[in-house]
């Protein structure tokens, strides 16, 4: 088969879905469309075409403008030169102006595929429940990473059912730095070895619940235990909530590799008090440093987490509840560990990308 995957973004993802795929003996050629910053170039060990500017070049409106128009004549022209059988897209940089890439990839003969990594966009309106309907109903299979999202792509946004086709979401290891040991990461950050650390990861969205988090924190009352927030404060409610707390360490930027790694090998529990979601990067990234995670029991993060056995799910998802449960496992040293082992062991079976290959390659020989 001949596939073209365009990917503006996840990085990561694409990189080991593509690299899996390569390895394939039915995938006679594989062309990434991505960014210009594309890191991982060698590793995918395919065709890489970067007709997308890098994700952090400084421009103004109108330059922002001229730089995607001149992207999406490239792309177009890729897509051309490639005749796919299958374009697959992982995401549009900007969906209203990019739509027209799926027609020229039909009118090249390609039967289309989508990853919905998220049913909408995190912050959506009503018009991108309506561009994104158009959208699924022009393209021949959706792919979505839980049946919660499957789910709401069917009831919700009205996709055909005999369209959506769960696969789930890999491990992130290309774009993970070494985790060093755990005493060395707390001593690199200045923690007790018998503090209870936890980590919220991720840009700091309202939904991601870091207020509930802060509540917990103040019901416990517990001066073992402290957090670490690190990621990137888009709407400014990190620094207004962690303003004058001793028992939070914030970093509020973007956070390199090698320092994500320390703050996962470090953490005790990663938590994830979200208040919705279809699935999460965060998670995933977790799950690849071997973590034990404390995520809420909403979206399709409950068909990742086996509560108890890989994770441990939060519901109700409030600040009582929270407060209870981080309690609770700061209590079961035990618990954590048997799970960290757990999440290692599922990390290198059935959710490997070998076997996540050869899902999504079945579905490409379907379509066609």
């Amino acid at each position: 088969m001949r596939v073209v995957i365009h990917a503006p973004w996840p990085a990561e993802y694409v990189a080991e879905l593509a690299r899996a795929l390569a390895a394939r003996d039915d995938i006679e050629r594989l062309c990434l469309i991505v960014r210009a910053d594309f890191a991982y170039a060698e590793a995918a060990n395919c065709t890489i075409a970067r007709c997308y500017p890098a994700a952090r070049a400084k421009r103004n409106r109108w330059q922002r403008l001229s730089a995607h128009a001149k992207a999406l004549v490239r792309t177009a022209k890729r897509i051309w030169q490639e005749r796919p059988q299958v374009f697959h897209v992982q995401a549009l940089h900007q969906p209203l102006l990019d739509w027209p890439l799926l027609l020229i990839a039909r009118l090249r003969g390609a039967r289309l595929v989508w990853t919905a990594h998220n049913s909408l966009p995190h912050e959506s309106t009503r018009f991108d429940a309506v561009l994104f309907r158009r959208i699924y109903r022009h393209v021949d299979a959706v792919i979505a990473h839980t049946r919660f999202t499957a789910s709401t792509l069917v009831d919700e946004l009205d996709v055909r059912s005999d369209k959506v086709h769960v696969i789930a979401h890999g491990p992130l290891t290309l774009g993970a730095a070494p985790a060093p040991a755990r005493s060395a990461a707390r001593e690199a950050l200045g923690v007790d070895d018998d503090t209870f650390l936890m980590l919220l990861f991720g840009r700091i969205r309202p939904y991601k619940g870091l207020d509930l988090l802060l509540s917990a924190l103040d019901r416990t009352a517990d001066p073992d235990m402290h957090l670490i927030v690190a990621g990137e404060d888009t709407f400014g409610e990190g620094r207004r909530l962690l303003a004058d707390r001793d028992d939070v360490t914030a970093d509020l930027s973007r956070v390199d590799d090698d320092t994500t790694a320390r703050y996962f090998a470090a953490a005790d529990l990663v938590v994830l008090p979200y208040r919705r979601i279809d699935q999460s990067g965060v998670l995933m990234l977790a799950l690849t440093y071997r973590c034990a995670v404390l995520a809420s029991d909403i979206g399709g993060l409950a068909e990742v987490i086996d509560d108890e056995r890989t994770g441990f799910l939060l519901a109700p998802v409030d600040a009582e509840t929270l407060a209870d449960r981080l309690a609770d496992l700061k209590a079961r040293p035990d618990a954590l560990e048997a799970v960290r082992q757990n999440v290692a062991r599922a990390q290198d079976g059935e959710q490997g990308w070998p076997q996540l290959a050869a899902h999504t390659a079945h579905l490409y020989q379907r379509v066609i």
